[in-house]
């Protein structure tokens, strides 16, 4: 008699068994795989991927040369240049004369200050006519007449300064000094008007 009616049935564990053998020797043959590792920077990108663009700028800038200046305008030029360094020299002297004037205690005896001021007005007036006498290049015309007449003004107000120091009230002297500082300021942007527009037109 067969001790096993099925001997079938241990040939399904046996070939379970031969499958898991076979599995494992498998596995244990594969190569190793790479440790790969991955530099991640601070702000969690790959540092050696990341690539940093710069921006390149496409601007281009063009330098529009001056106009070349004339000898006749360049003189111009010159005298105005000299005649507002002569102005500034002016008002820094005036202002000195009635500080000292106006200054507790007194710095200047009224004798002394009246013939400072004389002198001073004096010049102004001079330098003003003298001004006016120059003839400016023809495209400078008009910049030229603006010029003359702020010269005239602060040569006006400069008189007013002596006719106000001279009466028994500060009032005028001080109301002329003010409309002085006035005058030298316009002179100055007229000054700078000429040579803008004679650099910018040439001559």
């Amino acid at each position: 008699m067969n001790p096993d009616p099925r001997p079938g049935r241990w040939l399904l564990p046996l070939v379970i068994l031969g499958m898991m053998v076979f599995t494992y020797v498998f596995v244990q043959n594969l190569p190793a795989a790479e440790d790969e590792t991955q530099d991640i920077g601070t702000n969690g990108l790959d540092a050696e991927t990341t690539t940093t663009t710069a921006a390149i700028s496409d601007t281009t800038s063009t330098t529009v040369p001056a106009p070349v200046l004339s000898p006749e305008v360049q003189d111009y030029l010159n005298q105005v240049a000299t005649a507002e360094t002569e102005l500034l020299a002016f008002q820094a002297e005036m202002a000195d004369i009635n500080g000292r004037w106006d200054a507790e205690p007194r710095a200047l005896e009224y004798a002394d200050g009246e013939a400072l001021l004389t002198d001073l007005a004096q010049r102004i007036a001079t330098w003003a006519t003298n001004l006016t006498a120059v003839v400016p290049p023809v495209t400078l015309t008009d910049a030229h007449g603006v010029l003359t007449a702020t010269a005239q003004a602060s040569a006006d107000s400069a008189a007013d300064v002596l006719t106000g120091f001279t009466g028994p009230d500060a009032e005028p002297r001080i109301t002329a000094l003010g409309e002085f500082d006035i005058a030298v300021t316009a002179f100055t942007a007229a000054a700078d008007d000429v040579e803008l527009r004679a650099t910018t037109t040439g001559g």
